[in-house]
């Protein structure tokens, strides 16, 4: 486990006003859902998509779209269709995602179409000498994109996702 930094003053106002904040925008999310419900009312009762009002001088433009989403039991019609339930199959997204390891044979043919450049074929295919590191020179570019979060450690938490005891601080 990660050594914990020591808490400075400092550190304690970071997090403490990174949590206020977190909490407004939880606020803020919800004032904003109720509004863009109220607008969304107003534009569906005048029968609009689009909505140019002036506000203080200032145009707007408001775009209010509702879309239907089917959500289908698909053990529920594979069970009923059968081999017909092929038939009305497309693909999905998420389960080529989940699935892609699996699929990467099968997709070997395609890859042109539907492949792209990824960092550890690189290096293997450098390291294999299928490919020159030079190839590559001024054809990418390497970006560091941080994640950071802050949350809310529940008592009731599995122990993996609570904080070490105090004792582990340093």
């Amino acid at each position: 486990m990660e050594q914990a930094p020591s808490l400075s003053p400092e550190l304690a106002a970071a997090l403490r006003r990174y949590l206020e904040l977190q909490q407004a925008e939880q606020r803020l999310r919800a004032e904003k859902a109720a509004l863009q419900e109220q607008l969304a009312g107003h534009m569906a009762g005048q029968r609009l998509t689009y909505w140019y009002p002036v506000l203080d001088g200032q145009p707007l433009k408001v775009r209010s779209v509702a879309t239907a989403v089917v959500e289908y039991d698909e053990a529920a019609l594979r069970a009923r269709l059968g081999p017909r339930y092929t038939a009305i199959l497309a693909p999905d997204l998420k389960k080529l995602r989940r699935h892609l390891p699996e699929l990467g044979a099968a997709l070997a043919p395609v890859l042109d179409l539907v492949g792209a450049p990824a960092p550890d074929r690189v290096k293997a295919a450098i390291a294999q000498g299928l490919v020159r590191a030079e190839d590559f020179a001024g054809a990418f570019t390497k970006t560091v994109k941080r994640q950071f979060a802050v949350s809310r450690v529940q008592p009731d938490a599995p122990a993996t996702s609570r904080p070490p005891e105090p004792e582990q601080y340093a």
